[in-house]
Formats: C-alpha cells, structure tokens, sequence
C-alpha cells in the first residue's frame, strides 16, 4: 500500500511539472502571437527617422519593404503616403494631395510640416510659421520642422530665433545640412569665428567647405580660402564620399531676400567649386591657375551653366559689399569670365 501510495503521489508531481511547462509554453506562444514582429517594429522606427530628417527616398523603400512583408500594416501605409508627397511640392496638384491628407488626419506632424513648406514656398511666411510650429508641437523631434521654421526667421532677418531653431533641429539629428543651416547665420551676421567653427564640424561635406572659403575670401586670406576649395573639391571627386545621403542633396543658397539659386547634380556642384577656386586665384593674382581652374569647369561642359554664372556673380557682388577692396579685381574677373551675367538676381 504505502508503494501505491509513493507511486500516486510521484505521478501527481510530474502531472504537475508537465502541466505548468505546457501551460507557460502556451502562455509565452499566446503573447507572442500579440506582439508586432521586432523587424516591423524597427522597420517602422527607420522609416520615421528617415521621414523626420527629410530623407523621404529613404522613407518611402522602407515602407515599401514593410508593407510587402505585412500588407495590413496600416501604420507602414499612411507613412508610405507621406513619403511620397514631397516629390510632388513644385507642382499644381501638391496642395491638393495635403489637404486630402489632411482631412484623415490633421494631428499628423508630417502632413502639418508639408502645409507650411506650401506655404513658405508661395511666399506666405504668415501663413507657413503656424504650421510649423503645430508639426513641432506635435512632434518635438521632428527636425525639418525646426530646419524649415529656422530659415523662415533667418529669411525674416529675426537670427536669434534662427539659431534656436536650428540648434533643436541640431539637437534632434546633427546632420551636415542643419549644421551648415547654422554656420550660415553666423555668417550673416558676420560671426565669422562661430560660422567657420561650425562648417569645420561638418567632415567630408563639400558645401561647408566652400561656405568657409567664401569668410576668407572676406578676411583677404586667400591662400585659407583655396585650401578649403582644394579640399571641397577633392570630396566632390572621392566616389564613396559623394554617395552619402547628405552629399546627394541639392545645395540651396540665397543670393537675395526670397530670391534662391540651387545646384542639383554632381556636375553642377564641381563646376561651382571650381568657379570659386579661379576667383581666388584669380584675387591671388595667379591668373594662369585661375584659367587652369576655368578650363576644369568648361570640361564638365554643365547643361545650367547660366545658373551657376548668376550664383558666383551674386558671390562676388556679396564679397564687394563687404570688402571694397575686392572692387578692382572683382570686376576684372566679371568683365573677363562673367560676360552675360551681372548681378546674377533673376
């Protein structure tokens, strides 16, 4: 009897082990079953990173991958839309495409972003600063809200709330393009020091290094100047450095109040730089290498030459405001090189 009795009590005990490992088995399956898979979740978490520092190209392969690994993702889905909208900013039907979105869901930081970039491209500043300010309320961390919302204020000559601005879109993702943003407020407001610190913080960014050259060019230190357009131009021809996301950017700069000149392609952006590299010989008095430099820009043989004649013109009418100096030389440079193109202000 008392073997029988050992004997139950033993089966009890393993039914009871058993019963808890198959119950916590079917437990841990059953929370697992409610949670999204973490490849999801990080994909989700990529996507908007990339939406919030613009990088909408990238925003929109990431979305597209989700959704073809969980097509009833509805988040993936709706942000997928969002990253579409920019491509669409200079033409007829953008507006519509937003207010539509808009009308779904008016607390979405991006599609407020996106209203407030209609509107400060249409030259409505009164209009686009609410919605800024609304995508930042609503998210803090979204930096081309902050970056948008900087440039309006510099635009506005309010440079204290620019620097603000950037600095949180600095904060939210230190990328060379709101550290440059930054550098050029300093340098309107002739903060040579503070500018030029901020472009060096920016490594292997070709557009820093030209901004740079240009404060030289002011302080008459030539020889600064052509070493910084020396180095921009040696990324320009470095294959792995121009392929980074923030280099494939177009370079935006304001030769006038709402007046903006922009250099997309890589050939463009060479023939800028060497186009600054001939001034500065040519101010060195080196006209031999300044012609060298010139014959690099002619064998690019640019399609919107024209453009970039206005943007170095509007450059060297900006460096004789600033140093009168410069007038003499400047206009023999004009008068030999810049033949069509005066002030550069369409």
């Amino acid at each position: 009897m008392r073997f029988l009795a050992k004997l139950w009590n033993y089966i009890k005990t393993l039914s009871l082990i058993a019963a808890l490992i198959i119950g916590g088995w079917v437990a841990y399956i059953y929370d697992s079953s409610k949670k999204p898979p973490v490849v999801a979740k990080q994909l989700i978490v990529e996507g908007d990173n990339a939406l919030n520092i613009g990088r909408y190209a990238d925003a929109k392969r990431i979305f597209e991958e989700e959704l073809k690994a969980n097509p009833q993702n509805k988040q993936a889905a709706w942000y997928l839309q969002i990253a579409d909208i920019p491509q669409t900013l200079s033409q007829p039907e953008f507006k519509e495409a937003i207010d539509i979105l808009y009308q779904q869901n008016p607390n979405d930081s991006h599609v407020n972003l996106f209203l407030g970039e209609y509107y400060a491209a249409n030259d409505q500043p009164d209009k686009a600063v609410p919605y800024f300010e609304q995508a930042i309320t609503q998210n803090p961390k979204l930096a081309e809200a902050h970056y948008d919302l900087a440039r309006l204020y510099d635009q506005s000559g309010n440079y204290e709330d620019a620097k603000v601005e950037s600095l949180n879109a600095i904060d939210s993702s230190p990328t060379p393009k709101y550290r440059n943003n930054l550098g050029n407020i300093y340098f309107k407001q002739l903060h040579y020091e503070e500018a030029i610190k901020e472009y060096g913080k920016n490594k292997e960014y070709p557009l820093s290094a030209l901004e740079s050259a240009k404060i030289y060019w002011r302080l008459e230190y030539l020889s600064q100047a052509i070493n910084y357009q020396n180095q921009a131009i040696d990324w320009l021809d470095d294959k792995t450095i121009m392929t980074k996301p923030e280099n494939e950017d177009a370079w935006d700069f304001e030769v006038a109040p709402a007046k903006h000149l922009k250099l997309v392609t890589l050939e463009e952006k060479k023939s800028y730089a060497y186009y600054c590299l001939s001034v500065s010989l040519f101010l060195q008095r080196d006209s031999g290498d300044a012609e060298k430099a010139l014959q690099k820009l002619r064998d690019l043989n640019i399609d919107h030459q024209a453009t970039i004649d206005k943007l170095i013109a509007a450059d060297l009418d900006a460096l004789v405001e600033a140093n009168a100096n410069f007038a003499e030389p400047v206009a023999a440079y004009k008068l030999l090189y810049l033949k069509n193109s005066s002030t550069g202000i369409p």
